[in-house]
């Protein structure tokens, strides 16, 4: 009986943590179909007078499509770019030793450290010399940085838990190393790659300190530099701003939901396996 209530109870938290988790998306959902008048009256969070105008009005008559465009491109790149770079250093990490293995491991390490804030004016210098700033080179290159060392460690991990004899075997029947590499150690690695790529993903769709400080016209933006725009110095259009939100976050959550079975099972395995 006491187990039975002690059950009930955990559940019972367990519940209001996720309604507490909930709550501000459902409050930004049902924002986004209410009218302007609604939006400063109507504490709910259903809509009294449900309307697509927001929708209407964010899809057509700001740049939101350009922002979405500029936001898919830097993402895309960032994932293709990191995962390419990640499996061939962390499968180096995992296979070779070699001079200076342990200085590079662990320079990866100390860049996770450093918080993004204090890399802002070294960056900025640097892409000023090199007339980077307001492109979107200099997001690609800044996101990149930053989900490269976990990428590497991650399929470092992952790789070590893959036998060697079964590489060796391939070997011995004549296969390259790249061939082993792309014939049998990427297959058997599917769900750490899923995650590296959902994380680099979702580090670059998600991403403003750095957008806001590189970027300055509103033909670079992205995404969260347009929600930005919906914030002024006197006001704030709440309701264009949770439509963009909405819109803004629907991909990113139909993208996890489709990876979250493989999230689940690479960060499992890349905990467990070395």
């Amino acid at each position: 009986m006491s187990r039975s209530v002690f059950a009930l109870g955990r559940h019972a938290f367990l519940l209001l943590l996720c309604l507490f988790a909930v709550a501000p998306l459902l409050w930004a959902l049902g924002t986004a179909f209410k009218p302007q008048t609604e939006v400063y009256t109507n504490r709910g969070l259903l809509p009294h007078d449900p309307t697509l105008q927001n929708f209407i009005y964010v899809l057509g008559q700001t740049k939101f499509g350009h922002w979405f465009w500029n936001t898919i491109l830097i993402a895309t790149a960032t994932t293709v770019l990191s995962l390419a770079i990640a499996i061939l250093a962390g499968y180096a990490l995992s296979r070779y030793r070699f001079w200076g293995w342990g200085i590079y491991g662990n320079t990866l390490l100390l860049v996770q450290m450093f918080p993004g804030v204090m890399l802002a004016i070294p960056l900025f210098l640097i892409f000023t010399k090199l007339a980077l700033v307001d492109t979107l080179w200099s997001l690609l290159i800044t996101y990149m940085t930053f989900a490269l060392a976990f990428s590497v460690w991650m399929l470092k991990g992952y790789f070590d838990g893959i036998p060697r004899e079964i590489e060796e075997a391939a070997l011995i029947d004549g296969a390259s190393r790249m061939g082993v590499l792309w014939r049998i150690v990427l297959p058997l690695s599917g769900p750490g790659i899923s995650t590296v790529a959902v994380f680099a993903f979702l580090l670059a769709w998600n991403e403003f300190f750095f957008a806001y400080i590189f970027l300055v016209s509103d033909k670079n933006y992205t995404l969260q530099m347009g929600l930005y725009t919906f914030i002024n110095q006197f006001f704030t259009r709440w309701e264009y701003l949770m439509t963009a939100s909405v819109l803004t976050t629907l991909p990113v959550l139909i993208f996890f939901f489709a990876m979250q079975r493989y999230l689940t099972r690479g960060l499992i395995a890349g905990a467990t396996k070395g």
